[in-house]
């Protein structure tokens, strides 16, 4: 097993409140703390990022990121379908919980394999695809991708 699968106890899982299309508190559920926005290495740009999205015990989303969470928050929170992107389908919601893995040593491919894995794995468990999820991007191209999504199921569960 490699080290970036043994490393998976290393994410963040915050508390969001939203009010009309923003992000308006962060909890930090590790120390319960209120934040003003996400966590510095959740920023970073460039820096492959898998989130996945919860209501009580309801997963809602599976995404990927290389930008910025809150670049990434704020197009999707924002998006109104005028430039044909309607924005996160989960917007709507009053608040949510979201985990959050970077992946510093992955691409593109990588990545996308893992929230496609993951998006079936939910599917096969729960015997239904997360609630708003739109697309998924499936690959062949990362054998790791079934075993991380594994870990990382296990985490949200």
């Amino acid at each position: 097993m490699s080290m970036l699968v043994n490393d998976l106890h290393d994410f963040d899982k915050l508390k969001i409140t939203l009010l009309e299309n923003r992000i308006n508190s962060f909890i930090d559920m590790s120390t319960q703390q209120s934040m003003k926005s996400f966590h510095k290495r959740l920023v970073k740009k460039r820096i492959p990022k898998i989130y996945v999205i919860k209501e009580n015990n309801e997963v809602l989303y599976v995404g990927t990121t290389v930008q910025s969470l809150t670049a990434r928050f704020r197009y999707g929170l924002k998006a109104d379908g005028s430039k044909g992107y309607h924005g996160y389908k989960w917007k709507n919601k009053e608040c949510v919980d979201i985990y959050v893995w970077c992946f510093e040593t992955l691409n593109k491919v990588k990545i996308e394999n893992i929230e496609a894995e993951l998006a079936f794995l939910i599917r096969t468990k729960t015997g239904k695809w997360p609630t708003y999820q739109n697309e998924i991007h499936f690959n062949n191209n990362y054998e790791q991708g079934k075993e991380i999504a594994d870990k990382i199921f296990k985490i949200i569960e």
